[in-house]
């Protein structure tokens, strides 16, 4: 499309309109720090599944995962499958949990259950890294949108969005992004959905009506089509692990999404919300693969040429192209939603870093109505400075998402599943752990992405298709071995602390024994080592494959 889409501007500015009614509504139900930070623990299981929704279904699910699918061939079904059962992983190893310990935030847990203000500051520094990074790679997709709606260059688009995002953040806190994450999330799945119908029915698929029924039954025209695309060995196997240990342990990690559970009433709701959430964003990956798989045997059949620096508009080009206008409307107000929804999370997550974890740390005898009025300013500030940070984004919105997941994974994702987990758990452990996993994790990633490295010149390793994917199978073995080690080495947690472990998973009273064996860290420590063994595997072999 060129020029001026109005069908596209009108869906976009009722998304944008009804996103900031929710933030002034938000506004009047704030009384306090609880309400402002973590909506005053209310927010029900169906209210939270649908905010945690949108913010899963980042413009990373809209745009960046189809454009992988799109050019990354057989990688992209291990991201998608990744992705989600990562949430199963939460599910059972976080979600209740985190909720009985009545924290506000990740950095708030690991301050707390590792005993040490240097680590909850040490947390924020981190949190910030990891959250500019996701927010840089969804304002671009914001961008994305806005160019499609005017024909103007991204920077529009970053500019708008990202100031329309700060706006109802700043004004409504947790209320306002909770209720306008929830509508965001009802009319992303229904902007993804019926689009994906539509263009599986053009292409011939009887499944159309069910979008994973209708991919299947493509599967011996695609083949016919493009005989290479289901080829999986295009990498070594260890790079499939390493996408996994960065999607499993990188959820739990990465701190918008964890403060979710910190708002719900109790951990059954906390629970639950998780269990919605898992359902949908797997109907929605499943779809999403799906219409990747379509634009692939859609150019492969039509004679189409899609250039590299449009594969992130892929669902856009489809859309227009069968379903037509009012539905390609549809599909950016959705794609418009995701975007928001996600800046939204992460606004509030670093505004709240910022303020309970690190003003509040440095300055414990501040009073809530201090905080409560610095919290909305500190949103104001954040928001400014990372859309100008986002000016230059990313080329492709996938890669930058899967560092963060990486990069949160190592450097909170294993500290707090140890820390649930083991009661052995020590700070100075978690201290070594995290600052180890994440400079095995950063500086590769500023190497390669900033300074312009080929993944090949840090490691010969890192060859292959998405090489440096590899690095997740490094950094979170090293920082789960790190973690236990000096745990080991150090003198034990507080009786208080201890007992504290016990509390997050239910238990009234407390012993000693209880998640504090041997056999757990151990088991942990040689499946560790084995995966770091396996990257230098196989060389000759998949090396020349790559």
């Amino acid at each position: 499309m060129s020029g001026v889409f109005i069908e596209g501007i009108i869906a976009s500015v009722l998304v944008l309109a009804v996103s900031v009614f929710f933030g002034f509504w938000g506004r009047k139900m704030t009384r306090n720090v609880s309400d402002y930070f973590v909506a005053g623990r209310s927010v029900g299981a169906l209210n939270n599944g649908l905010a945690m929704v949108s913010l899963s279904l980042s413009l990373t699910t809209f745009l960046g995962l189809t454009a992988l699918i799109f050019h990354g061939f057989y990688l992209a079904i291990a991201i998608y499958a990744a992705f989600s059962a990562s949430f199963v992983g939460m599910l059972v190893l976080a979600a209740p949990y985190l909720r009985r310990h009545k924290s506000f935030t990740t950095m708030a847990f690991i301050g707390e259950r590792f005993y040490s203000k240097n680590l909850r500051i040490l947390s924020v520094f981190i949190m910030l890294v990891v959250s500019i990074l996701y927010l840089i790679a969804n304002i671009k997709g914001i961008g994305i949108v806005f160019e499609v709606l005017l024909g103007l260059p991204q920077v529009y688009g970053i500019l708008v969005g990202g100031l329309v995002v700060t706006l109802y953040v700043m004004v409504g806190g947790m209320y306002g992004v909770t209720y306008s994450q929830s509508f965001q999330s009802v009319v992303m799945l229904f902007a993804i959905f019926v689009p994906v119908m539509i263009i599986l029915r053009a292409l011939g698929a009887a499944g159309w009506w069910f979008p994973p029924l209708g991919y299947g039954e493509m599967v011996p025209a695609m083949l016919s089509a493009t005989p290479h695309y289901f080829f999986p060995f295009v990498v070594h196997p260890v790079w499939y692990i390493g996408i996994f240990l960065g999607s499993f342990f990188g959820i739990i990690g990465l701190p918008h999404f964890v403060m979710r559970f910190f708002t719900v009433r109790d951990a059954k709701e906390a629970r639950w919300s998780a269990v919605f959430c898992t359902f949908l964003v797997g109907l929605v990956n499943t779809s999403v693969y799906a219409l990747g798989f379509a634009g692939v045997y859609y150019v492969a059949t039509r004679g189409v040429q899609v250039d590299i620096a449009d594969y992130d508009k892929l669902l856009f080009i489809l859309t227009d192209a069968i379903a037509g206008n009012g539905w390609l409307a549809i599909t950016v107000g959705g794609a418009l939603a995701a975007g928001i929804s996600t800046v939204a999370g992460l606004l509030m997550i670093m505004g709240t870093g910022i303020v309970h974890d690190l003003y509040g740390t440095l300055r414990p005898n501040t009073s809530p109505e201090k905080l409560l009025k610095m919290a909305t300013k500190v949103m104001f500030v954040v928001g400014v400075v990372v859309t100008l940070l986002s000016l230059r984004p990313p080329t492709f919105i996938l890669v930058t998402i899967l560092w963060a997941f990486g990069i949160a994974g190592t450097a909170f994702g294993v500290p707090m599943v140890l820390g649930i987990w083991w009661k052995r758990t020590t700070k100075e452990g978690a201290g070594a752990g995290m600052i180890i996993g994440f400079l095995t994790s950063f500086i590769p990633y500023v190497l390669i992405e900033i300074v312009g490295w080929e993944a090949t010149m840090i490691s010969r390793y890192l060859y292959g298709p998405l090489g440096w994917v590899k690095v997740m199978a490094f950094s979170i073995p090293i920082t789960f071995i790190v973690t236990i080690v000096v745990s080991w080495l150090t003198k034990e947690p507080p009786a208080e602390v201890k007992a504290t472990v016990d509390m997050m998973h239910g238990w009234s009273d407390y012993k000693e024994e209880r998640y504090n064996g041997k056999a757990l860290p151990i088991t942990i420590v040689i499946l560790s080592i084995l995966c770091i063994l396996s990257i230098f595997t196989l060389y000759d072999i998949f090396s020349v494959i790559g």
